[in-house]
């Protein structure tokens, strides 16, 4: 779903991100960014499975962080957090969704300033279009960036689009972690060449949106697998996904595949 569509209130479970209001010896206290007007507070026990002698060790007013919501009363728009129970994977795509979410906003807010248009109606012409089609803007943006057209459903003056895509090129700067690995990949058979070239054709495949994957070769049987992603641990899977791919592809072929990772 679009990234400036919220909710109107959380749910159990829920990561969000806070900043923290206020520290107390028994707790902290949290406004949720994601909802504004809600109030969190995570209790010492959440904070850390470690014996925890300074709460501030963990947790200091003004610190923006991702927390799971753990119970929600509605009527009074609080909730109880924990910081302990949120998994490392979690927290890293809650806070690159988040900065995806401000570079969107900012994007908006430019366009309106460029246009003249308000934002409650440029929402009206590109959010919701976006929204009801479960899409993200920010994957939106990322086409109009690189194709410099705008899909049929999405309605806008050609003078919008024009300004539109020459902000999100100013603002969306793509940063990318490269990581790499040696690809061991052998086939004795007579034709074991069309193996391992299908091999590395059906790991190529993998590549997602905004993701590289390249796969050139040392000298048989050793060959460069380079991966890029937006963050480090999807960098991670990805390499891991990319080679598993490959391995597979040639041992049913009857050849041996091995990642060596640098």
């Amino acid at each position: 779903m679009a990234e400036l569509v919220t909710r109107e209130e959380p749910s159990v479970g829920e990561v969000v991100i806070g900043v923290v209001k206020t520290v107390e010896k028994y707790g902290a206290y949290i406004n949720l960014l994601d909802y504004p007007g809600w109030e969190g507070f995570t209790h010492v026990s959440e904070i850390s499975l470690k014996w925890i002698r300074n709460i501030r060790d963990y947790l200091r007013e003004g610190q923006k962080e991702v927390f799971k919501i753990l119970r929600v009363n509605p009527h009074l728009h609080q909730v109880d957090l924990s910081l302990r129970r949120v998994e490392k994977k979690e927290r890293e795509q809650k806070l690159l969704d988040w900065k995806r979410r401000e570079k969107v906003l900012r994007v908006i807010n430019l366009l309106a300033e460029k246009t003249g248009i308000k934002i409650d109606e440029l929402k009206k012409m590109i959010v919701e279009p976006v929204s009801q089609r479960g899409l993200r803007l920010y994957d939106v943006f990322l086409d109009l960036m690189e194709s410099e057209t705008i899909p049929e459903w999405l309605k806008l003056d050609e003078n919008i689009v024009g300004k539109l895509i020459e902000i999100i090129k100013q603002e969306i700067k793509m940063k990318k972690v490269v990581l790499r690995g040696e690809l061991i990949l052998s086939c004795k058979r007579g034709d074991g060449v069309e193996h391992i070239r299908k091999a590395i054709e059906e790991g190529l495949k993998l590549a997602g949106r905004g993701e590289i994957v390249s796969i050139t070769t040392k000298g048989s049987p050793r060959y460069l697998i380079r991966v890029e992603a937006d963050v480090e641990e999807r960098a991670r899977e990805l390499l891991e996904e990319v080679a598993n791919r490959c391995i597979s592809v040639i041992r049913e072929s009857g050849g041996k595949g091995e990642l060596i990772r640098e």
